[in-house]
């Protein structure tokens, strides 16, 4: 609304004001439903058969009826389940503070004005107090190789371990100490000389020669930093990040500066991965609303979403020419998509297992996927689906299996070497052939 008016036009303006809630009080009310009551209530999860993506869908209800009548707050579900003394009370587990409940009635009495604007917004960061990861807690959720091949860096816990592969023993050249939380990410400059950890709402930098952090970056995170992918100059940093169960943000960094550039809502939901095409002009990100999808690295804009996984899509990776890409989900598929017509060229899996993490050589020959089971395989000889079985697609070499979830995949250039990390601290090692050979222990 305009804030000077002539004098004349007054009168109007002020029986507009009294017409139609001020955009601060719609912003407020709306946020809140963001942040307290999406969670349960997007798809996938309308919990009571409501939900709140859309006015219609708000209007319509669940199943207890309509949630909201425009006007009547006290004739509202919404409303009254959130009031104190609500049986039952939403949220479950708290109660929104008065000013969260006033704003909801106020918003409501005011006609539910909507601004799907709230919902592309960052989330306000909560206090969270952490306290240290238990020593037993070492899931490996993120295992990297140096450019030269020479380094693994293993993200065990709220630690990472580095190993030299140069020796057959493999033996650990030092560890990185500085999170308290699980560390979720990792990702190597190009030179080899730092690697980056992301955890829960901070990144660190590491001189791996002196095991010291560089600095860190703890402005502007919501949540945990499941993902990382670093431009091959090392300038730009792209971070996955959001809430647990709420939407999933991409955040673009300048890394020498160690300042936020921009951020943007890339998925609805929990984003799980990150990954740079070759040429370093896409950005690929999977998240657990189902969706695969690619961003100009230029100005962050989209380019084509992949749609067809009926769970989570947990990871991502690219052929050499980025013509095709690749993603795994907890539906226990893998697709591989042309990149420029959005179809699917070929499907492997056997339905049986989700898979976890995902691996392309750089020379596109070899495809590694792990699986939540233990096992996996390396899938080469790619033909674009033509009606026949899976097993046509590709030609596929198993796994050794062994009794551990695996969580993070990585392979050499030359495909003879599959590393991937599971409970424990413990990464498994394959070669070519599918025999695991050993393994790494914390």
């Amino acid at each position: 609304m305009l804030r000077f008016i002539l004098i004349a036009l007054s009168i109007h303006a002020v029986h507009t004001q009294a017409a139609a809630p001020a955009e601060t009080d719609t912003l407020t009310a709306m946020r809140v439903l963001r942040d307290e009551c999406l969670g349960c209530h997007k798809p996938g999860k309308a919990k009571g058969g409501l939900l709140l993506t859309t006015r219609e869908k708000m209007i319509l209800g669940g199943d207890s009826g309509t949630s909201v009548i425009p006007g009547r707050a006290g004739e509202s579900l919404l409303y009254e389940l959130v009031l104190e003394d609500a049986d039952p009370h939403m949220p479950p587990k708290k109660q929104l503070s008065k000013d969260q409940v006033t704003a909801l009635q106020n918003w409501i009495t005011q006609g539910a004005v909507w601004d799907a604007s709230v919902f592309d917004e960052l989330p306000v960061p909560q206090p969270v107090a952490l306290a240290p990861v238990p020593v037993t807690y070492q899931p490996v959720l993120a295992l990297a190789l140096s450019p030269d091949e020479k380094t693994l860096a293993i993200a065990a816990g709220s630690r990472v371990h580095l190993h030299d592969l140069t020796q057959p023993d493999r033996p650990r050249l030092g560890s990185l100490s500085g999170h308290e939380e699980a560390i979720q990410s990792l990702a190597w400059t190009q030179d080899g000389t730092t690697l980056i950890t992301g955890g829960f709402r901070q990144l660190k930098l590491w001189d791996i020669t002196t095991f010291k952090t560089t600095g860190q970056i703890s402005t502007g995170f919501v949540g945990n930093l499941t993902a990382l992918a670093l431009t091959t100059d090392g300038k730009i940093l792209f971070a996955a990040d959001g809430e647990t169960g709420g939407a999933g943000f991409i955040h673009r960094i300048d890394l020498p500066g160690k300042k936020l550039l921009s951020t943007w809502k890339a998925h609805d939901d929990t984003l799980y991965a990150l990954r740079l095409s070759p040429d370093g002009s896409s950005l690929a990100s999977a998240g657990a609303d189902k969706l695969a999808r690619l961003w100009k690295v230029a100005d962050s804009k989209l380019i084509s979403t992949y749609e067809g996984h009926t769970s989570h899509v947990l990871s991502v990776a690219f052929n050499k020419d980025a013509t095709q890409l690749a993603t795994a989900g907890a539906d226990r598929e893998i697709k591989v998509w042309d990149v420029k017509s959005r179809e699917q060229d070929v499907t492997l899996g056997d339905k049986k297992t989700a898979f976890t993490a995902l691996a392309w050589t750089p020379d596109g020959k070899a495809l590694v996927a792990v699986t939540e089971k233990g096992n996996g395989s390396i899938y080469t000889e790619l033909k674009k689906h033509d009606g026949a079985q899976r097993s046509e697609t590709a030609k596929q070499t198993k796994l050794t299996g062994i009794a551990a979830m695996l969580y993070s995949v990585a392979v050499t250039s030359d495909a003879k070497t599959v590393f991937a990390g599971g409970d424990a601290g413990k990464v498994w090692l394959w070669d070519a052939a599918g025999k695991q050979t050993s393994v790494i222990e914390p």
